[in-house]
């Protein structure tokens, strides 16, 4: 079993918005109620690669609140600027972010269901982060399914956009996730859709939060 649950977000950016876009995430966390000042610290010196050669990826490996009520494991922060697949075009830049979640302690017992009431927390979490990163939304993967949504939508490489366990997405998107695959259940935002894999949960997240 995979050693961590991830929460990903991303957005594109180049050298003038990368600042930005770090700022823009550091906020989404003071929004959700986060105040760990060396999580702003560590977030606010992170810097655009000095040249080409230089592969972009920073991990913050403490554990800190996300919210009052929900700590996360750690956070990574990732440029991804080299398409999966050749192209005729300049791709743009893209910033993942991760949180991370040691899966023993969101999952119960060692199986691949979520802990009661995890799925209320993230619930709340995924939608202040899509309405923040509309781009391509916002995934809950284990590190199995890492960056398979995101490659299929934002490099065409031919992987699964349904491998997630829950996912919140612009309805822009819709019709690369048009064939639900059995076992999935959805939900309908204000221009966004919610999925969910229901054997994951006791309780579907945007019940959980009833």
């Amino acid at each position: 079993m995979p050693d961590f649950v991830l929460l990903q977000t991303y957005a594109t950016c180049d050298p003038d918005t990368f600042q930005v876009v770090i700022q823009r995430y550091r906020t989404l966390l003071e929004r959700l109620g986060c105040r760990d000042q060396e999580v702003f610290s560590w977030l606010t010196a992170l810097q655009w690669p000095a040249s080409d050669e230089d592969n972009f990826g920073d991990i913050y490996a403490l554990p800190f609140a996300v919210t009052p009520t929900l700590s996360c494991d750690g956070i990574t922060v990732t440029l991804y600027d080299t398409p999966a697949v050749p192209s005729i075009e300049d791709p743009p830049a893209w910033l993942g972010f991760n949180l991370l979640f040691e899966t023993s302690s969101v999952h119960q017992d060692h199986s691949t269901v979520y802990v009661p009431g995890f799925g209320m927390q993230v619930w709340s979490i995924m939608r202040a982060m899509a309405d923040e990163f509309p781009e391509i939304g916002v995934y809950l993967t284990d590190e199995y399914q890492e960056n398979h949504a995101w490659r299929a939508l934002a490099e065409n490489a031919g992987a699964d956009p349904w491998a997630f366990d829950f996912a919140i997405f612009p309805r822009n998107l819709a019709e690369h996730f048009a064939e639900v695959p059995p076992g999935f259940q959805g939900t309908v935002l204000e221009k966004k859709f919610g999925f969910a894999l229901q054997n994951r949960w006791q309780a579907l997240p945007w019940q959980d939060a009833e």
